[in-house]
């Protein structure tokens, strides 16, 4: 009975090179434009600034901090090593082009094995298009696209018989866990092919072991650097701190989203009639769980959902006419992201008597693609100067450049290091100077951490940052400030201090 659950090994249909070639082919035209974006967005300056600090000696966690797991800044870390500070930006870009082409051919060779021909075309093409909108963050390079093409290699590594490719799928899984704690869920929807086949038992053992062993990669990564105690006792409480934050306070929202989740999965599963419709049942509430877990409307998490869905409307939609399941498959796709992201968010702040956060709050709304499209064509033709190409992305661009050159004229090759109070980490990565203590930003990470306000105040009051940039609050620094004896520097954005011991104290910097 098992073995009937999914065909391992046997695709229903094929697609030809002609396809896999259009595919790469439409991915790069998509995303050729964000190999020329500045370095703008917070995110992705959080995790250059580890990246840049981990190839230079800081250990994770315990000599800088962000809450999410190793993976992500791994990764940013050997991109930092591969193009220094002046390259790490344009790596990051190829490299979430390259986990988007990695994704999109794995959606079509899992469409060869789920859907009819027509439906893998749909589906692939389908999911380059979204995940390459700058209005759904697929111009960034975070942590769902990071991982996205970890559990799909890992999926369609458990679509075989082969007992080597089932201890790689786990491995693969457990790279995106280790990336994105969220493809947990996603995996789920690991079940129905482990479960096919003959020895179920035989092949989930098998699978366990290589999710188990890329565990102990991770664990003994991070104690190599004395960073798996502070990963344990700081960072995932840290995490789990966040996850309550983020829904309101309670984790009874999230409960509710996770029910009402898991009865959409049963309803769908008794209706499944097929070995795809079975997979997809648990898949697509899975993938809709993990990319709803903190409910802020941010809205790179939606890329997570982003291939089951189109997988699912592609096997809906795949026996009609190609001229209206085309855009009948875009619209429903774009539609169901957008809802994603707003009706969680939605429910968490009507369950807890709070204001409803504003609805679509892209970094580029959709009638901003063309001016995005017009702007870079304009750059990259010649037509356009860098800073007036620059200044149309939020995030402070040309303030962050300009306090990170006046930064590095008053460290004038002095092993300075830095610390800025509020949300702009591109200050290190542009300015090249090392954080004087862990906390890099105070973003609202920063302040699930119960130690970390007191430590900050405690570092700036010591005088032992070389340098301070002083950007935003919460909390109010200038009596540390004040006692410290910092002094003012003119001619920046944002106020500048230079410490009275400005080669840092011993025991302070990490």
């Amino acid at each position: 009975m098992a073995s009937s659950w999914l065909p391992l090994g046997e695709p229903r249909g094929t697609t030809s090179r002609r396809s896999s070639l259009a595919l790469v082919v439409v991915i790069l035209l998509l995303r050729l434009p964000s190999w020329y974006e500045p370095r703008w967005y917070s995110d992705q300056g959080l995790f250059s600034t580890v990246g840049m600090a981990l190839a230079r000696g800081v250990p994770l966690y315990r000599g800088i901090f962000d809450n999410s797991p190793p993976g992500i800044y791994w990764i940013y870390a050997l991109l930092y090593r591969l193009g220094g500070a002046q390259h790490q930006q344009l790596l990051a870009e190829l490299a979430a082009s390259a986990a988007v082409l990695a994704s999109c051919l794995l959606v079509l060779r899992l469409g060869a094995w789920l859907l009819a021909p027509r439906g893998a075309l749909l589906a692939a093409f389908s999911t380059a298009i979204v995940l390459s909108l700058p209005t759904l963050d697929g111009d960034l390079f975070n942590v769902e696209i990071a991982g996205l093409p970890f559990f799909l290699g890992s999926l369609r590594l458990c679509l075989t018989r082969s007992r080597l490719a089932l201890f790689g799928a786990g491995c693969l899984l457990g790279a995106a866990v280790i990336v994105r704690p969220s493809y947990a869920l996603d995996g789920l929807a690991l079940i129905v092919p482990l479960l096919s086949g003959p020895k179920p038992a035989t092949r989930v053992a098998i699978f366990a072991g290589g999710g188990l062993s890329a565990a102990l990669g991770a664990g003994l990564g991070l104690a190599a650097t004395g960073s798996l105690t502070t990963y344990l006792t700081v960072i995932m409480p840290a995490e789990h701190a966040y996850l309550v934050w983020a829904n309101g306070g309670d984790l009874y929202g999230l409960l509710i989203r996770l029910g009402l989740l898991f009865l959409l999965a049963a309803w769908l599963w008794r209706r499944a009639e097929s070995p795809t419709a079975r997979l997809l049942a648990i898949w697509v509430p899975a993938s809709l769980a993990g990319s709803s877990l903190t409910p802020r409307e941010l809205t790179h998490y939606c890329h997570e959902a982003v291939p089951a869905l189109s997988l699912a409307l592609a096997y809906l939609l795949a026996r009609r006419r190609l001229s209206l399941a085309v855009p009948l498959q875009m619209a429903s796709l774009i539609l169901a992201l957008e809802l994603l992201l707003v009706l969680p968010a939605q429910e968490s702040s009507r369950l807890h008597g709070q204001a409803p956060p504003p609805a679509l709050a892209h970094n580029f709304g959709y009638a901003q693609l063309p001016a995005y499209y017009v702007n870079w064509f304009q750059y990259a033709s010649g037509g356009e100067t860098r800073a007036r190409y620059s200044a149309l992305f939020p995030g402070q661009a040309a303030e962050t450049a300009s306090e990170a050159a006046a930064l590095r004229r008053l460290a004038a090759g002095r092993p300075l290091r830095l610390v800025v109070l509020g949300d702009q980490p591109w200050i290190y990565q542009k300015s090249g100077l090392l954080p004087a203590g862990p906390y890099i930003t105070t973003n609202t990470a920063f302040w699930r951490v119960p130690a970390a306000p007191g430590a900050l105040r405690a570092l700036v009051a010591s005088g032992c940052a070389g340098l301070l940039v002083y950007v935003s609050g919460p909390g109010d620094f200038r009596p540390e400030i004040a006692a410290a004896g910092y002094v003012a520097i003119s001619g920046t954005p944002w106020p500048t201090y230079l410490s009275p011991r400005p080669e840092g104290c011993a025991g302070i910097t990490p």
